[in-house]
C-alpha cells in the first residue's frame, strides 16, 4: 500500500469524541495523547523482545494493548496493522512479525505527525 493510499492516520471525530469526554477540556485530550507518546515507544521494544524469546502469547497481548490505545484516536490503519501482528502471534509462527511491528512503528510515526497537527499544544 502506497503513502497516498494510506487511511488518514487519525480521524477527527474521534477527537471530538475525546473532547466532549473531557469537557471541551484541552487539557484531557493533551493527557491522553501524552499517554500515548510515552507509553508506545517502549511497547515496541516488548514487542521485539517477545519476537527475540519467540514468545507468540507475549506478543499478542502487547499489540492487543496497543490497538486499544490508537483507539482512542481512530487510528484505524494502526489498529489493523496491530491485530495482524496479534494474528502472528495467534498462528505461532512469528517469521512476519519484524516486518509487521516495522510497518506498525512507521505508522505510529504518522499518528504522532497527524496528532502533532491537529493538536499543536499536546
Amino acid at each position: 500500500m502506497s503513502e497516498n493510499a494510506l487511511p488518514p492516520p487519525i480521524e477527527q471525530a474521534s477527537l471530538l469524541n475525546l473532547r466532549t469526554i473531557g469537557g471541551d477540556d484541552d487539557s484531557f485530550v493533551a493527557e491522553i495523547v501524552q499517554m500515548f507518546r510515552e507509553d508506545t515507544p517502549p511497547q515496541f521494544a516488548e514487542l521485539s523482545d517477545c519476537v527475540a524469546q519467540a514468545d507468540p502469547v507475549r506478543l499478542g497481548k502487547v499489540a492487543h494493548s496497543m490497538k486499544g490505545s490508537a483507539g482512542n484516536f481512530g487510528a484505524k490503519h494502526f489498529r489493523h496493522l496491530a491485530e495482524a501482528i496479534e494474528a502472528i502471534a495467534k498462528s505461532g509462527n512469528l517469521a512476519q512479525a519484524p516486518a509487521a511491528i516495522a510497518a506498525l512503528q512507521a505508522e505510529f510515526e504518522r499518528v504522532l505527525t497527524a496528532l502533532d497537527k491537529a493538536l499543536p499544544l499536546a
